[in-house]
Parts: structure tokens; C-alpha cells; sequence
């Protein structure tokens, strides 16, 4: 395996308001400045252009994905055989 070294820097003005609200995004999605930076920069490369569509979750998002990590209701959504049938699986959730 090959070390690769990090060692460039990359500067760049902005306005402090844009600044602190990029920040409360990136800390709800759990993503630090460096690693929204490379990321970007490694989607411009493979894609040829700026590929990135981050965005925070709805509340029913929100709800499911919290639900996803609890296996009693993964397993009602796995069952979901149809986007009606998830939809109603989504209804009963408690």
C-alpha cells in the first residue's frame, strides 16, 4: 500500500455568513471542512465536472433513516415489496 502524502493547501475567501452556515451543514452531516474539500475535489476529477448533491434530509427522511438502525423496523421495511407497501410500512411506524 502507497502513503499518500497530503501536503498542498488551498486557500480561499469567503463571506463569514456563507461560511458558518456551510459549517452547521457540513457538522449535521458529519463531514469536516478537509474531507467536504477532498471529496469535492476527487468528484471534479473522476466526473469531469461538479458532481455533488449533499443535502440534509426531509423529517420523513430523517425518520427513516433513524428507523433503518433499529432491526424490528428495517425488518418491516425489508418486507415492503412495493413503494405502496414501504409507504404503509412507513405509516405504522410508532
Amino acid at each position: 500500500m502507497v502513503a499518500i502524502s497530503k501536503s498542498d493547501v488551498v486557500r480561499a475567501r469567503i463571506e463569514p455568513k456563507v461560511k458558518r452556515d456551510a459549517e452547521n451543514i457540513l457538522k449535521r452531516l458529519g463531514v469536516s471542512h478537509s474531507t467536504f474539500i477532498n471529496m469535492s475535489y476527487r468528484a471534479v476529477v473522476e466526473e469531469g465536472g461538479i458532481p455533488l448533491s449533499l443535502h440534509v434530509p426531509n423529517r420523513k427522511t430523517a425518520a427513516v433513516l433513524r428507523d433503518a438502525r433499529k432491526p424490528s423496523k428495517r425488518r418491516a421495511y425489508a418486507k415492503a415489496g412495493s413503494l405502496e407497501a414501504f409507504t404503509a410500512a412507513m405509516k405504522t411506524r410508532t
